[in-house]
């Protein structure tokens, strides 16, 4: 179905992938917990002897809204080249989460190492703390000798003063397009275009740099329900000829096994003008795929740019999402409740500095709450002790310091609008277990995942498994006491969601 009429050739610069030249038929593929710190030995130990005095440059990139699960490389329909060469010459973490499934907790949790609980920051709450704005991984490496950059997706309020953290800024809206040089450019294109600015700008400055580039896309333009997803007009025919299936666990009987707070959720709102019948489930899931393509594309851009500047060799790669996405699992849309498909992200970590480990799998339980650390400790820099992400480094050099990595996780949805309904929902992911309390409406929901991955049966109320649920949820207070003590003066000072559990 995608049938390539030419096989693509694959330049390996030093180390950078480059795709140069594909043809296709069909569909036309561009050319894709106990904080620990870092010393520099640690970021040595990947590096050629010719390069330990060098710093390397990060380059972070954040997508919006993209799961785990969708990288063509592991999946039977989504094309995105440029992610899978990433993958492929790089590493690979198949078990990443985030430990809050909305995009404002999570960029935050991502810059500071904490969880929601601790720095207390989501939609409609005060600006992060000063400690918290401080200890931001962007600041940190400032202060380090970094120029620092972020462009695209902002959505967050952070104290102090932008220049503080970041050298070049442009944080955008969400908005189909962006002017350029005059020229109107897909907003997607347009971000990429910016961060290439500031690599050019780079170049020359014997300065390393880090720079998060945050994508839009895939997230719906929520404004818009008739095509909720965009993308550059390249992508229009991608996935034309391909019959999308069912989501898992998309029936009317799981649907209607769910209580009826979330089946009056936004999570159903939002399912009514996506998913709500076959020709819309095939429309929407197919431009949620082409947004994702476009994102893969603007990848290549930086890349690209990368090569012709020079600093290919020296730029570390990281590639992730802000949360994960229903698309009509439970016949609901979006994230936001604790579910696999709301929790798992693509991580995947490139060192172009790193010539042994290509295709690298790690299963080990990885956060969102270890990108700050991780960033920190590839740069020689070390983390600030009140970190609660640990870094990745010990695992991307095959350190024994993993043998002691994680077995479980907190996780949590605090926000409560208005304007629509999201029930606030904590609980606590084992490798076996997940257990979640949606405790407004006093409803809990415990899953045997070595048994049922998919989760498709509520094991809260058989009493066989009531030994289970009470140590997790024993457990899940013992985390909220923990975060909670770990707040800054300041945080502990403010007024607090009404997010207690009974």
């Amino acid at each position: 179905m995608y049938k390539l009429t030419k096989k693509p050739v694959i330049h390996f610069k030093k180390g950078l992938l480059k795709i140069s030249c594909v043809t296709l038929t069909a569909l036309a593929l561009v050319s894709c917990y106990s904080s620990t710190t870092h010393t520099n030995s640690d970021a040595k130990n990947t590096v050629n002897t010719k390069d330990n005095q060098k710093q390397p440059n990060i380059l972070f990139i954040l997508a919006d809204d993209h799961r785990w699960d969708l990288i063509g490389k592991y999946h039977s329909i989504i094309k995105t080249p440029t992610l899978d060469q990433l993958a492929n010459q790089g590493t690979v973490f198949k078990n990443a989460f985030v430990t809050t499934p909305i995009c404002a907790s999570s960029r935050i949790s991502i810059l500071t190492g904490l969880t929601e609980r601790t720095h207390d920051f989501t939609f409609s709450r005060p600006k992060t703390g000063k400690v918290e704005s401080a200890n931001m991984y962007p600041a940190i490496l400032k202060k380090n000798g970094y120029r620092s950059a972020l462009v695209g997706k902002y959505e967050i309020n952070m104290s102090g003063q932008h220049k503080d953290r970041f050298d070049y800024f442009k944080p955008l809206l969400h908005e189909k397009t962006g002017e350029f040089k005059g020229k109107n450019l897909p907003q997607t294109y347009y971000i990429a275009e910016l961060a290439k600015d500031f690599i050019e700008q780079s170049k020359n400055t014997n300065q390393p740099w880090t720079m998060s580039v945050n994508f839009w896309n895939p997230h719906a333009l929520d404004k818009d329900k008739e095509d909720q997803f965009h993308y550059p007009p390249e992508f229009e025919n991608y996935y034309s000829d391909v019959t999308i299936p069912p989501a898992k666990l998309s029936d009317n009987e799981y649907f209607e096994q769910l209580p009826e707070f979330l089946q009056l959720s936004i999570g159903r709102v939002r399912w009514e003008y996506r998913f709500s019948n076959e020709a819309m489930y095939q429309k929407m899931v197919k431009r949620h795929y082409r947004a994702i393509s476009s994102v893969d594309k603007a990848v290549s851009m930086l890349i690209q740019k990368l090569e012709e500047t020079g600093m290919a060799d020296n730029t570390i790669i990281i590639y992730t999402g802000d949360n994960g996405y229903a698309l009509n699992e439970r016949q609901l849309a979006g994230k936001w409740f604790g579910w696999e498909e709301d929790l798992r992200v693509p991580l995947i970590i490139y060192d172009p500095r790193n010539k042994q480990d290509q295709a690298k799998e790690i299963t080990k339980m990885v956060l969102n709450i270890d990108i700050a650390p991780t960033i920190l400790s590839l740069a020689g820099v070390d983390a600030p002790q009140t970190y609660q992400g640990k870094s990745l480094l010990p695992m991307l050099n095959d350190s024994d310091e993993i043998q002691d990595w994680r077995t479980e996780f907190m996780f949590e949805h605090m926000y409560q609008p208005k304007r629509v309904f999201i029930p606030p929902v904590v609980g606590v992911r084992t490798e076996d277990w997940k257990y979640f309390d949606f405790h407004k409406q006093n409803h809990e929901r415990l899953y045997d995942l070595k048994n049922d991955p998919d989760e498709t049966t509520n094991l809260a109320n058989d009493p066989k498994y009531q030994h289970v649920l009470k140590t997790l949820s024993e457990k899940t207070d013992l985390y909220i006491k923990k975060y909670e003590q770990a707040r800054t003066d300041e945080v502990k000072q403010r007024p607090s969601f009404l997010n207690q559990r009974n």
